[in-house]
């Protein structure tokens, strides 16, 4: 697999679907994309092949790595709820949006209810442009005259007169986005680090699984079933300890 520097590794990128209720498996499968960028609906569709259609509304997390356009516009057509991390919730998640420039995007809250940005000072930045490109992507201007006003311009805007915010993407991954702003939607995403990154974990540390017994990309697809497998069967032993013990 080509690497995000370009580079040869002798590497798969692994990818899992776990339910929330139990935390058990129920597909894996192994890619050589080196990011996730493409890799939600193939997973969907595996899933959908083992468990069949998925009902209306079934909630699908996802982090960061998979919130692209393609992604968002196949969520809305096959009506499933997804919950896939924005940049800045994904920055939350990870302690980082403290660090670096107070007056980045990241920074700025935006008001689901009123459609406004507001900067970390308290001003509202206005919707003053809506408009769709011819690339069929949705571009939204947000900004304040009031910004000429404000003691911290320079540091915030520098040479330019007032700050702009801009939201740019096709109509449903904006959509996404404005999702993602609120506290509910927030609460129900922080599930995924609860049930997605312990398969992981437990791969990992616990039975120390850092590569293959085999080559190829098949025999290491079921290799890594196997292993999956041998974790559902732990998960489902701990369930019967738990109602035997109660």
């Amino acid at each position: 697999m080509i690497n995000k520097k370009g580079r040869w590794e002798f590497c798969y990128n692994y990818q899992i679907a776990v339910d929330s209720y139990k935390g058990i498996i129920i597909s894996t499968a192994l890619s050589q994309n080196p990011t996730d960028f493409n890799e939600l609906q193939p997973q969907i569709d595996t899933l959908e092949s083992i468990v069949g259609p998925l009902e209306e509304n079934t909630q699908i997390l996802a982090d960061n790595g998979y919130s692209t356009d393609e992604a968002t516009d196949y969520l809305e057509d096959k009506n499933l709820d997804g919950y896939i991390a924005s940049r800045k919730v994904a920055r939350k998640d990870k302690n980082l949006i403290k660090s670096g420039n107070p007056y980045s995007k990241d920074n700025f809250t935006y008001d689901v209810e009123k459609g406004t940005y507001i900067c970390p000072l308290g001003q509202i930045l206005e919707n003053q442009k809506d408009y769709v490109t011819k690339k069929n992507k949705r571009k939204i201007v947000y900004w304040s005259n009031n910004c000429k006003n404000c003691p911290k311009q320079l540091e915030c805007v520098g040479k330019y007169r007032y700050r702009t915010i801009t939201d740019y993407g096709v109509p449903s991954k904006i959509r996404m986005q404005r999702k993602m702003e609120s506290e509910w939607a927030q609460e129900i995403y922080s599930l995924r680090s609860q049930v997605v990154e312990l398969p992981f974990a437990d791969l990992k540390h616990n039975l120390m699984f850092n590569e293959f017994t085999t080559t190829g990309l098949e025999r290491c697809s079921n290799e890594i079933k196997l292993l999956a497998t041998g974790q559902n069967f732990k998960r489902i032993y701990n369930e019967i300890n738990k109602k035997e013990n109660t």
